[in-house]
């Protein structure tokens, strides 16, 4: 039955006035967000702060035209429902159309993340490798900084933190798992091969300790760049059982020391990159027992060395008579700081993995220094301008 002319006027209506509710709506979002914030998102990750608002002008015509151009910039990181829509577009992006490009993000199976900036897929596969001049540069920064230190009766350790491809190369998508070789040497192998051969410099590669420690519970966050708790107790609990063979009075702890527990928690350094509030599973809150000693601590975020302003972190074990040690890190040595106090005397932690700061040494008086490094950094940073910043003699 075709529809009378009444009723098609009627329709036509009808979808006009939706188009015109709709229209209204969404004009006036932005300013009802603006008055009952009505925007929950969280805000995306932009690696950078929002624009704040301007300071009230004076009677001047320069700082009124300043002020209404700072008025624009924060209405601009600011209008309703922003957070909302850059959400919407990054999950429709992934979703519709599988455009990362912008993201160097690696999406693997059951939703696990890697970094895929640095050639990730070319040092996994081992396609890319050091130069011999590059390894030789690597040799003398280590025995330069090994050397100044045995003048001073200080041991040294460099420590290698794998990437998460090392210890989940499971979770890699299928097409980067089958392009994998049987049998590949990354740089990191080739490095280690080459120092057995050439050097007496102390290394510690944490892949095997990483790799049996995953048997006890997930050791990486899935979401995130960095290992666990559980991750980062592995790798602490290796770093003392090696010093111990030199070190007396040094004992790694358990984890029977800590009430440990699988924690709700949600995102990570990538979940956010990709506008996602995904939980996380494989994240662990430790709890020390109350067996183990108060640890004193003391903080300063604006310690100067030659490569800027770091931050240090000073613990120390009022109970313990054994060493002291003096850390360089990255952001996977922040883990540490809930585990090693326990174990040393005194633990001081640079917060710069390039670092070898022989003020904070000298001042420090430690037994033992640790320059720690994850593994992709340990790839692209350059040896000879370590070695300027260290201006050792």
């Amino acid at each position: 039955m075709t529809p009378t002319p009444d009723k098609k006027l009627l329709r036509q209506r009808w979808g006009d006035w939706v188009i015109i509710v709709v229209f209204v709506a969404l004009i006036w979002a932005p300013t009802l967000d603006e008055f009952f914030h009505l925007d929950h998102s969280r805000q995306p990750g932009e690696n950078r702060l929002p624009a704040a608002f301007p300071p009230p002008p004076r009677f001047d015509l320069g700082e009124a035209q300043h002020f209404i151009t700072g008025l624009e910039t924060y209405y601009t990181d600011h209008f309703g429902f922003r957070k909302k829509l850059i959400r919407w577009f990054q999950n429709w992006k992934i979703g519709l159309y599988h455009d990362r490009s912008v993201y160097k993000i690696i999406i693997g199976q059951n939703r696990w993340l890697f970094w895929g900036e640095a050639q990730m897929v070319e040092h996994f596969l081992g396609l890319a490798k050091f130069t011999p001049e590059q390894l030789q540069q690597w040799q003398t920064l280590l025995e330069k900084r090994r050397d100044w230190l045995a003048q001073r009766g200080i041991q040294y350790l460099f420590v290698v933190a794998p990437d998460k491809q090392d210890i989940y190369p499971e979770e890699l998508p299928p097409w980067l798992v089958k392009a994998a070789p049987a049998v590949r040497e990354t740089k990191l192998d080739q490095f280690l091969k080459y120092m057995q051969a050439h050097s007496t410099v102390k290394i510690l590669d944490l892949r095997q300790p990483l790799l049996v420690a995953k048997k006890i519970a997930p050791t990486y966050l899935q979401n995130d760049t960095h290992w666990n708790l559980l991750g980062g107790f592995a790798g602490a609990q290796a770093l003392v059982e090696t010093l111990s063979l030199q070190i007396t009075n040094l004992s790694p702890l358990s984890l029977h020391n800590f009430n440990w527990t699988n924690t709700a928690f949600t995102g990570g350094d990538m979940a956010k990159m990709l506008g996602t509030d995904v939980p996380e599973k494989n994240y662990y809150a430790f709890t020390p027992k109350p067996a183990l000693p108060k640890l004193q601590s003391q903080e300063d975020l604006n310690f100067p060395t030659t490569w800027g302003m770091k931050r240090v972190l000073t613990l120390e074990n009022p109970d313990s008579n054994s060493a002291t040690v003096v850390l360089f890190t990255d952001s996977f040595g922040v883990s540490w700081e809930q585990f090693l106090g326990y174990s040393f005397k005194k633990t001081i932690f640079l917060s710069d993995n390039r670092g070898f700061n022989p003020q904070l040494i000298t001042a420090s008086q430690p037994n033992i220094v640790i320059n720690e490094m994850l593994e992709r950094y340990f790839y692209t940073e350059d040896p000879q301008q370590m070695q300027v910043k260290d201006a050792l003699p």
